[in-house]
């Protein structure tokens, strides 16, 4: 199951503002690993795994529930680098092999 830090939690409550449920988390698979996409939802989707963390809900659709299963998301506030969410994820596939692109199939 995905894990949110309280810092995630408290910046997520404060984004929603009460105006929405909760926050949808995608993962995309690509050459380079994995892309996250995020955004502000009123409702689950019917096949829609649904966290609650401290009044909080994440909505996760099967195949992100999957690949986000052990992760954690945090949120840095970093000067010299800005802020954000960040993910440490076990299942991050390594990257592909140097000169492989996405039009190869033996890229995965």
């Amino acid at each position: 199951m995905l894990t949110l830090t309280d810092k995630a939690v408290t910046v997520i409550r404060d984004v929603c503002k009460g105006e929405y449920s909760g926050l949808r988390i995608m993962v995309n698979k690509g050459c380079s690993g994995f892309s996250y996409s995020m955004g502000l939802e009123d409702a689950a989707g019917g096949d829609d795994q649904v966290l609650d963390f401290a009044g909080i809900k994440v909505f996760l659709d099967p195949a992100s529930a999957l690949w986000l299963a052990g992760a954690t998301m945090d949120y840095v506030d970093e000067s010299s680098m800005g802020s954000g969410f960040v993910f440490d994820n076990p299942n991050t596939p390594p990257p592909a092999a140097a000169g492989c692109s996405c039009a190869m199939k033996s890229c995965g």
